[in-house]
Order: structure tokens, then C-alpha cells, then sequence
């Protein structure tokens, strides 16, 4: 197994596992509950960014990971897993001033971000990704070379790269209006027209904002 990833992988990976886990948590939570919940990170698409990340750091990981010891596997697996949310809830807070989980009162929670039993299941979908979806990976991208999957790459790319800038300006004034702060500029006005708090609710329906106002645990709902 060559050990290089290249570019146009890592984004496949990215694009797929998004869509992945954008459909996972919303069928995980019509399990739970009976309802269907909106679980994407952008204004457009079925894009759960969270999970798009873990399954290309997931597929970095199993590149170094062939031979070790199973319980080694699943520590890096699991640490990969954790350092990811951790980071996402993270960039999330202090970017936005919102966060989409909150695993406050876990078990082992560190800040609310990441817990004992998700750093598990990151071990466990680990294991399951190396044996099962990696060597898959391997024989789509075997096969691809032989196709323009680089030009696609490149426009997807362009594509989810607007999407994402989109999603922060949409989510940055979404998080101004709550602080009934007017529009600035010509795009601002723009924004609140094509994207006001109704339909952001609808997107966003699992996000909360921090009031920045008050002392940093208190989380207001956006609803």
C-alpha cells in the first residue's frame, strides 16, 4: 500500500464521508426520537463537515497503522477522533459563537466538546473504516485514475469552497442579528433578505448560540 495521499483522495474522502454523516446523524436521530434532524454544516447540500474530516483523517491514519496491535489501532483512532470534534466544536465556538454539541455531563467531557463514550465509538469506527471502507477507498481510487476524477475534484472543490463562505457570512450575521445589529453593507442587507432567521432555523435547527453577553456556559437555543 503506497503510504502517499494525495490532494484529490483526501477530498473525495472529505466530500463522501460529509454526505455520510449527514444522512447517519439524521437517521440516528429519527431512531431516537422519531424526527428527523438537519445535521449540515452549510446552506447548501447535505454536508455534515464534522464527519467529512474524521473519515479523511481516519484514512490517513490507516495508512500507518497496518501491522500494529489492534488495541494500538484503536488509540489512534480514537485520539484522531477526539482531536477532530475538539477542534470543530472549537473553531465553531470562537469563530461563530455557536456550537451544534454539547456533551456537558458525560462522562470524562472535556469542555463539552468531546466525551469518553464518542472518543470510543472514534475508536471502534476506526477499526470498522480500516477493514472495511479503506481498502474499498483503495480499489475506487485504483479504478478513478483512468477517469477526469481530478477535474471534478478541482470544481467540487470550488463548489463546497463557496459553499462553506457562504455558510460563515449567512452564520455570522445570523449570530449579529441576535444582537439586533443592523446590516453594514450591501451583502449584509442580502444576507438577512436570502437568509434570514427562519430559514437558518430550518438549516440550523440543532445549533445554539453563546451569549457572549453573559458568562461563557450560558447557551442560548436558536429557536
Amino acid at each position: 500500500m503506497n503510504n502517499k495521499v494525495s490532494y484529490p483522495e483526501l477530498f473525495f474522502l472529505f466530500f463522501t464521508g460529509s454526505i455520510l454523516g449527514f444522512f447517519l446523524e439524521g437517521i440516528w436521530r429519527v431512531i431516537r426520537t422519531g424526527e428527523w434532524e438537519n445535521h449540515s454544516a452549510t446552506v447548501y447540500g447535505p454536508f455534515c463537515i464534522i464527519y467529512g474530516f474524521g473519515a479523511a483523517a481516519l484514512y490517513w491514519i490507516t495508512r500507518d497503522v497496518n501491522g500494529m496491535p489492534l488495541w494500538q489501532q484503536f488509540l489512534r483512532f480514537a485520539i484522531a477522533g477526539a482531536v477532530v470534534e475538539y477542534t470543530g466544536s472549537f473553531l465553531q465556538e470562537h469563530l461563530l459563537g455557536s456550537v451544534s454539541w454539547d456533551y456537558t455531563g458525560r462522562f470524562l467531557s472535556l469542555n463539552g466538546r468531546i466525551c469518553f463514550s464518542m472518543t470510543l465509538m472514534w475508536g471502534m469506527l476506526g477499526i470498522l473504516y480500516s477493514h472495511l471502507f479503506a481498502p474499498a477507498a483503495d480499489h475506487f481510487f485504483d479504478i478513478a485514475v483512468h477517469w477526469p476524477y481530478k477535474g471534478i475534484c478541482a470544481i467540487l472543490s470550488i463548489a463546497m469552497a463557496a459553499d462553506l463562505l457562504l455558510s460563515a457570512a449567512a452564520l455570522y450575521r445570523w449570530r449579529e442579528r441576535q444582537d439586533d445589529i443592523p446590516p453594514q453593507n450591501t451583502i449584509e442587507e442580502r444576507l438577512d433578505e436570502h437568509y434570514d432567521d427562519e430559514r437558518m432555523k430550518e438549516i440550523y435547527n440543532n445549533m445554539v448560540f453563546q451569549d457572549h453577553k453573559k458568562q461563557p456556559a450560558v447557551i442560548l437555543k436558536a429557536k
